[in-house]
């Protein structure tokens, strides 16, 4: 049996946690942001960079934090499992729209205002995102193949 090379291998696992740990971290942020008042979480959207999109941005930072969660998610399950099959994306989805829903819960328990809307937004930022690592997805896979085959193999099976 050959081992693989300890550098690349150790390599993989330091890309499969960080991802996970990102992932991990950007939940964190949203949970700490779920957990501000109205006020405090308004507050960076009074910007001049975002304040010309008005009503629309509350609605822009949904999309934003859960289209960075679903990318995270799904990044970091092909980091596990790279066979890029479109379950992990519909995975990644499906996980950041439950995660959505209960961050709108959280927010109704700490004094704001949960919302059907919000949810809605949650899930199409996590759905587009999702999407569009699809579209990547060829290139993804031809990396994995080039690292695959630079890792010795057992020929054993």
């Amino acid at each position: 049996m050959v081992k693989p090379e300890p550098l690349l291998t150790s390599v993989l696992w330091a890309a499969r946690l960080a991802l996970s740990g990102a992932t991990i971290a950007w939940m964190a942020l949203i949970f700490y942001l779920s957990s501000l008042s109205q006020a405090e979480v308004s507050q960076p959207l009074e910007s001049p960079v975002i304040s010309w999109l008005g009503v629309l941005r509350s609605y822009a930072a949904h999309i934003v934090l859960y289209g960075v969660l679903a990318s995270l998610a799904q990044a970091s399950l092909w980091a596990w499992k790279p066979d890029y099959r479109i379950r992990w994306a519909l995975a990644a989805a499906a996980f950041s729209a439950l995660y959505g829903i209960s961050d709108e819960y959280h927010q109704s328990l700490v004094g704001r205002s949960g919302s059907i809307a919000d949810v809605i937004v949650n899930v199409f930022g996590a759905t587009v995102a999702v999407a569009g690592l699809w579209l990547v997805r060829p290139w993804c896979r031809r990396i994995t193949k080039r690292l695959n085959r630079s890792l010795p193999h057992d020929s054993t099976g």
